[in-house]
């Protein structure tokens, strides 16, 4: 495999254009990210719009999307609206499309009513293709496992492949591309859960059919999976990854690593990255891009293409020195570094981070307010002040006033005396799980041991309210969960001795398919319409659930867990045994979303 930039002139001299394939590849837009917020709201539709607009002036072949084009499960009427409009504008014309479509739609699009390639319909004019898999953001949800993307499918303006429903067993069949005598393999696979397919293939249960004379086709994959570890086995190793395959497109990491990375089964990854900040951390600020993929035969080039649309985004950590008596230099006419000084310091910095924002080359609308996080690590408790009011100063100034500075506290770890004698005192910074069910994995097993609630389905439901946004996804689990162990115990009756290990036999059967048990409770109709109603009714609960879905998250951790979910299952009592007569049932408590600062626990 060898790449077009690599090859002598005299071989780019006998290349065709007409046999060169153009591509623009994205991934991880999450359209309707912040939408309600005043300043950061357009960012998203403004960024997509500006892509495709990349992808017109370039005039590419299409537009190939590696998941969470829309940031939750189920976006808002006006996200879907803008989402279609900006298609329709760039999608739409009659400018001819020259790739020829050799597979079987019936099989890359069996998900669709009318399984038919976009710009073959003849009722549809489309100038540019774009063809997208799902990521975990935008996955299908409800009883008919549903999607945004099956409604963009359905209008004609994303062909919508790599959907999957069937998990015992993958197996691919790719869309099949040619241009002048440039053949092109296109696999796609919406986002599995990584701990699942990793099980798969180490099961060799995925299969990726390969066309006739394989050696004369491109072979290229886009999925949306996690490529980082983040915890014991939820995450896909690249060496997993076939042999035969040529180049893939990663999606799901928000870091741009675009440039293609050969690996040594020779694959070669490239990772865009996301084209929008949805968490305020270090890797988040690296220049966001897109890239033009061109595909000759069996070689390739990928040229980035950065994006300038994005708010930037600038991210420092500093730590604050404290003079201690321990310090070898210790002056008694100095004191520990005041919050005052403190404050005239984190002002300095934040001030040259405003500048270096602007000085980005963005476009104006976003370069005025730029995303600031400035993380500030101290030993002495006086060396802090006020985040919000000293945040309050900066409103109109940044994007991002009322979380730009986070204090976080050092905590002393070891001592030790050095080859001088010198007692030296060694800090460490917080630390924190990778992913969240990590987090309650780990408070469950060394805190507060569950005996009734299953652990792997609580862990289920804290994902769908991370990834999808489903505020109620904790709540109705635990509700459903104790209303299943009521039914078993009043169909097995157990005697009063034996309720303990009947309980415990059921939580085992729960633990054991966790997955489906929440899927099946998440996804009943009655369940979804019930949790639209309830939504609407309390909306000041959901407010910040946009803001803090992937934000803080990935920056701090919380300095407690009072009122939390931790609270609500890590002290569950045995259920009680009588039914719903004149003393009516026992009302479960409910999780309930991030509520305001100043508004009481979750939960009731």
């Amino acid at each position: 495999m060898s790449q077009l930039s690599e090859r002598s002139a005299d071989a780019s001299s006998e290349r065709n254009e007409e046999d060169i394939f153009n591509i623009l590849i994205a991934t991880d837009i999450h359209l309707g990210y912040a939408e309600d917020d005043p300043v950061r709201g357009p960012d998203t539709f403004e960024t997509l719009e500006e892509i495709l607009q990349i992808a017109a002036t370039e005039q590419v072949d299409f537009v190939l999307l590696g998941g969470d084009l829309f940031h939750d499960a189920q976006p808002s009427p006006y996200c879907i609206f803008k989402c279609m409009e900006l298609f329709k504008k760039y999608c739409l014309g009659d400018r001819p499309v020259t790739i020829e479509f050799l597979s079987d739609p019936a099989q890359n699009f069996s998900q669709s009513e009318n399984p038919t390639v976009n710009y073959e319909d003849p009722n549809l004019n489309i100038e540019l293709p774009v063809f997208s898999i799902h990521g975990n953001h935008d996955d299908p949800t409800g009883q008919k496992y549903t999607s945004s993307l099956d409604l963009l499918a359905t209008s004609g303006l994303v062909n919508y492949f790599g959907k999957w429903s069937n998990f015992d067993h993958i197996e691919i069949s790719p869309i099949l591309l040619k241009k002048g005598n440039s053949k092109l393999a296109l696999y796609g696979l919406s986002h599995i859960r990584d701990e699942r397919l990793g099980r798969l293939f180490l099961d060799d249960k995925v299969k990726m059919l390969s066309p006739g004379n394989a050696d004369d086709w491109f072979h290229l994959l886009v999925w949306h999976q996690n490529r980082a570890s983040r915890g014991s086995k939820n995450f896909i190793p690249d060496h997993t990854l076939p042999e035969f395959l040529d180049l893939v497109i990663w999606g799901h990491e928000h870091d741009c690593r675009i440039v293609a990375e050969r690996k040594p089964n020779g694959v070669h990854i490239s990772q865009p990255g996301s084209s929008v900040a949805t968490s305020l951390i270090g890797g988040e600020a690296e220049p966001k891009h897109v890239g033009i993929l061109k595909i000759h035969k069996k070689d390739f080039k990928i040229e980035p293409v950065e994006l300038k649309t994005v708010r930037p985004f600038v991210y420092r950590e500093i730590i604050l020195k404290d003079d201690t008596p321990e310090d070898e230099d210790y002056d008694e006419d100095s004191t520990v570094v005041s919050s005052e000084y403190s404050k005239q310091l984190v002002t300095s910095i934040i001030e040259e981070m405003i500048k270096e924002a602007k000085e980005m080359g963005h476009t104006p609308k976003v370069s005025e307010k730029p995303l600031i996080r400035l993380i500030v690590r101290y030993k002495n408790e006086k060396q802090v002040f006020n985040t919000i009011r000293f945040g309050q100063s900066y409103v109109g100034k940044v994007a991002n006033p009322e979380n730009m500075l986070k204090f976080s506290c050092l905590k002393e770890r070891t001592h030790k005396k050095n080859a001088q004698g010198v007692l030296e005192v060694e800090f460490e910074g917080p630390v924190l799980a990778d992913r969240v069910e990590d987090l309650v994995s780990q408070h469950f097993t060394e805190k507060d041991s569950l005996s009734f609630f299953a652990l792997n389905s609580l862990n289920e439901a804290v994902k769908k309210y991370i990834d999808s946004n489903d505020v109620n996804a904790i709540s109705d689990v635990a509700d459903n969960f104790m209303k299943e162990a009521l039914k078993h115990l009043e169909k097995d009756l157990p005697e009063v001795d034996q309720t303990e290990q009947c309980i415990l036999n059921f939580k085992n059967d729960v633990e054991k398919d966790a997955v489906n048990f929440v899927n099946n409770i998440l996804n009943d109709p009655k369940r979804q319409k019930a949790s639209k109603q309830s939504n609407n009714d309390d909306d000041d609960d959901v407010v910040s659930v946009i803001i803090d879905d992937d934000d803080d998250s990935d920056d701090e951790p919380a300095a407690g867990v009072n009122g939390s979910m931790f609270e609500l299952f890590g002290k569950t009592k045995k259920p009680s045994l009588r039914g719903t007569g004149a003393g009516g049932s026992r009302r479960t408590p409910r999780a309930r979303g991030p509520r305001r600062a100043g508004r009481g626990r979750a939960g009731k």
